[in-house]
């Protein structure tokens, strides 16, 4: 994919916007393996749970917490280069 100017301008006022990206990709993978490796992580608890169920479903709710916490810091910095005004100048 070609980058455009807007593009470049958006990557130099906000260059974190690459790493929320796969930062966001890269959670979404850990959760779809982790329920892939076990499917019963997204049924109740239960005491029979083994430890390895246990930590799953603790790596899953911190992962949905921070998934919220970047889509949040994303939409803010989203914002902000909306009401940025790109002006194209000759580099």
């Amino acid at each position: 994919m070609t980058m455009t100017v807007d593009d470049f301008h958006r990557l130099l006022i906000a260059p974190e916007i690459i790493v929320l990206d796969v930062a966001d990709a890269t959670l979404l993978a850990l959760q779809r393996a982790l329920v892939l490796e076990h499917p019963l992580v997204e049924s109740p608890p239960s005491n029979d749970d083994p430890l390895v169920r246990r930590r799953a479903r603790d790596v899953l709710r911190s992962a949905a917490r921070l998934l919220r916490a970047l889509r949040a810091y994303r939409a803010v910095v989203d914002n902000i280069l909306r009401e940025a005004v790109f002006v194209d100048e000759p580099f």
